[in-house]
């Protein structure tokens, strides 16, 4: 059952993060709102420390002095959610002064430990006159002034959108055209998922990302959810965000811009050189969208890796290290995989052998 949060300004109390129990506040005097975005925190793949990835606890000090109101993960925080969180409270969750949510990735499991709902964070809210129904997630009579955040558990049903997340997202679409029908300005609206589920029967992104997690038969995106983000996007911004990036990526970001008002961006790291996060500034009339090397890289506006950009660098990658290769042919051969592969291919040789002489 998904569920729905809300921080009415000055009438209910904060929502506060199930990681770090930071509360979350609502835009400044001036409406400005900084959002800091990354995720796939358990960084490599082969990274059994139960710790985040280096190049995130390396720079814990400097995210906390970015000045972000809140800190959103695109999911895989955890390479195992119940094993590891421990570790990631004393070196991680403690530390942060953001509040900081997730939306769960295949890593994180299920359960308290990663969060397995959909979650829609806080909007800032004021009392209006409202004469029309802004849809089952919202009062008529409120209005909202702040960003709409959403967070989607894209690994159950295997990425399909059900009734519950279908409504959320039309309480969205009610919000925004109030908001726009009242003041003819665009609200922006940031959904954050873990699975692309927007690139996987697109031709224009899914061989960019054939190597990810999806799901096996297809989703309902195409039929049921996008036919509402374009409603919602006739008088919002919308940024749809996800995080799931093999570790050959060219890059940590992905950002396009699909169609007017709708822009499909990926944010992922995996303790290399090209490691960043992404922020988010919103202001009552724009986004400005910017980035941070973790690595201390010089990095192009995240506008500039769009899917030319991505298709452009195929086969640029660094080359092979042959003084790996001492190191790679050991941590294969002490492979339990590596030996159960061995004796599945005898096995398999020894039958064949014995059907060809009879």
């Amino acid at each position: 059952m998904c569920f729905v949060l809300w921080l009415i300004a000055f009438s209910a109390s904060a929502q506060r993060s199930p990681f770090n129990n930071l509360e979350v506040l609502p835009t400044d005097s001036n409406g400005h709102y900084r959002i800091l975005i990354g995720g796939h925190f358990h960084g490599a793949s082969s990274n059994r420390s139960g710790y985040p990835a280096a190049t995130i606890l390396a720079n814990l000090d400097t995210i906390n002095q970015l000045g972000a109101d809140i800190f959103l993960s695109t999911g895989d925080l955890f390479m195992d959610a119940e094993k590891d969180r421990p570790r990631y409270e004393r070196a991680f969750f403690s530390k942060l002064t953001v509040p900081f949510f997730n939306a769960p990735g295949n890593h994180d499991g299920a359960g308290s430990a990663a969060g397995d709902e959909d979650l829609r964070l806080p909007s800032w809210q004021q009392r209006i006159s409202a004469p029309v129904d802004p849809g089952p997630s919202l009062s008529s009579s409120m209005e909202v002034v702040g960003p709409h955040l959403l967070l989607l558990n894209t690994e159950r049903r295997e990425g399909n959108s059900d009734e519950d997340r279908l409504g959320i997202l039309e309480g969205i679409r009610g919000a925004v055209d109030l908001y726009y029908r009242q003041t003819k300005a665009r609200q922006v609206v940031f959904i954050i998922s873990h699975r692309p589920i927007w690139a996987e029967d697109d031709p224009r992104y899914s061989d960019l990302f054939k190597d990810n997690t999806r799901s096996l038969t297809g989703t309902n995106f195409k039929k049921d959810v996008y036919p509402i983000l374009q409603e919602i996007a006739k008088h919002a911004q919308v940024f749809w965000i996800s995080g799931s990036l093999g570790g050959g990526a060219p890059s940590s970001i992905f950002f396009q811009q699909h169609a007017p008002n709708i822009t499909f961006i990926q944010c992922a790291i995996r303790d290399e050189p090209r490691d960043a996060l992404m922020i988010a500034d919103v202001y009552p009339d724009s986004v400005h969208w910017s980035a941070f090397s973790l690595t201390g890289q010089k990095l192009l506006p995240p506008q500039s890796f769009d899917a030319a950009w991505w298709r452009s660098q195929r086969g640029k990658g660094e080359g092979f290290n042959w003084r790996l290769l001492p190191y790679l042919t050991k941590m294969t051969v002490t492979s339990r995989a590596f030996w159960w592969g061995v004796a599945a291919t005898l096995l398999l040789v020894w039958l064949v052998r014995r059907l060809l002489r009879r």
